[in-house]
């Protein structure tokens, strides 16, 4: 197989505990371009091989030539990895985004040849995620969006 090189980052998913408090401190530090539109969503998900169902708040800036999406967690039916990264006491940077075409293929690539698989996924419209289980090795998660 090639060297497979993943080449820039379309998202930063950050974690939060309040978003509404977050938004006003974004709006004061970052030169949005339009409005900061905080909506609720409810995600579906595969965790560990267990469908969950949580509800979350959600930002979804551009800044920078980059996404920020930011997340407030409300409830769920089940551990995922937001749920789990806010046991272990933390918030801030969760995850970086790709967008791909290709997703199979890193998906094949990341398994082959560093052992590490996808530790969620789902769906949201006609876009699908895979998370990849990098957290023990980056500190986050990456995040591979299939468009």
């Amino acid at each position: 197989m090639e060297d497979l090189k993943i080449t820039n980052f379309d998202q930063i998913g950050i974690l939060v505990k309040d978003i509404e408090s977050a938004a006003e401190l974004y709006r004061a530090l970052l030169n949005f371009k339009g409005k900061i539109t905080i909506i609720e969503q409810t995600s579906n998900v595969i965790y560990r091989g267990n469908d969950v169902e949580f509800n979350m708040k959600k930002i979804m800036q551009n800044f920078g030539g980059k996404q920020l999406e930011i997340i407030e967690l409300l409830e769920s039916t089940g551990d995922h990895l937001y749920s789990e990264f806010l046991k272990e006491g933390k918030v801030g940077l969760h995850h970086l985004g790709v967008y791909t075409k290709d997703a199979e293929t890193l998906i094949k690539h990341f398994k082959n040849t560093f052992k590490i698989d996808v530790i969620q996924s789902g769906k949201v419209g006609r876009v699908k995620f895979y998370y990849l289980d990098t957290k023990e090795v980056f500190g986050y998660y990456l995040e591979l969006i299939a468009l």
